[in-house]
């Protein structure tokens, strides 16, 4: 009897100790990203499987293949908004985000194999044109069509009832966005008008300002030359009178 009770002390307490334990998170390594959430950089500290690792690479080199930037970065594709034009929800920080991601086990450091290579130059080129304004302009545009094939090919699986509420639905959205459109049109107007205005008004300051600035410039050596006038009469004076005692005149004193 008091073997088994021991033993059930002893199961007791081992099963509260082990409830006690609280697990060590995993130490990181000196260059893990600041930018990224430590459970997330505890994940990626861990070695991933070769499977995985040859997975995300086939994965990269065939978005690549398919020119989808948005595929291989892994970021949500484009849509169009109500007017038909390009929309995208990610920002240039969530674009460096996926690349830090998605490069961790295909950076050429970490792993030498030549199409892990070929994936990291994939991943970095799609993140340089991503993060460039000018070319995400261009980008965006050319997925426009894309864009409304998937918006069509979703509305064409729905109901015609359904269809006929996304089309109302659309066609107020469309409403709204147009009368938006035109109040900040009217006031770009507006602001471009008071603009100009305040331009002409600067450039008509700086031509007055200019006038009376030569006109008074004018006026000085106008000065100048009546009082030098004056003192070389007064000069030639002086030597008549000197040449004429030289003479045996009179002389003359000023």
């Amino acid at each position: 009897m008091a073997d088994r009770a021991f033993e059930r002390a002893f199961n007791k307490a081992a099963v509260g100790e082990s409830l006690l334990r609280v697990p060590k998170k995993p130490k990181l390594s000196a260059d893990v990203d600041p930018g990224i959430p430590v459970d997330s950089q505890a994940q990626l500290c861990t070695p991933a499987q070769p499977e995985q690792v040859h997975n995300a690479i086939a994965k990269i080199l065939q978005a690549e293949k398919d020119q989808d930037l948005f595929s291989l970065l892994e970021l949500p594709l484009p849509d169009v908004d109500d007017l038909g034009r390009p929309v995208w929800s990610c920002s240039a920080s969530d674009v460096s985000k996926a690349f830090r991601r998605l490069s961790v086990h295909v950076h050429p450091d970490k792993n030498p194999d030549p199409e892990a290579r070929a994936a990291f130059e994939a991943l970095s080129s799609a993140h340089r044109q991503l993060r460039d304004t000018g070319l995400l302009e261009e980008i965006l545009n050319k997925e426009v069509d894309r864009a409304k094939q998937r918006r069509d090919a979703a509305e064409a699986n729905a109901t015609p009832d359904e269809r006929i509420a996304m089309n109302a639905a659309h066609r107020e959205r469309a409403r709204e966005l147009r009368q938006k459109e035109g109040q900040s049109f009217q006031a770009e107007i507006l602001r471009q008008l008071r603009e100009k205005q305040d331009k002409a008004k600067r450039k008509r300051q700086a031509q007055s300002r200019s006038r009376h600035k030569d006109e008074s410039e004018e006026s000085e050596p106008d000065e100048q030359v009546s009082a030098g006038a004056s003192a070389t009469s007064h000069t030639s004076a002086v030597k008549l009178g000197v040449l004429a005692s030289k003479r045996g005149k009179p002389k003359l004193i000023f």
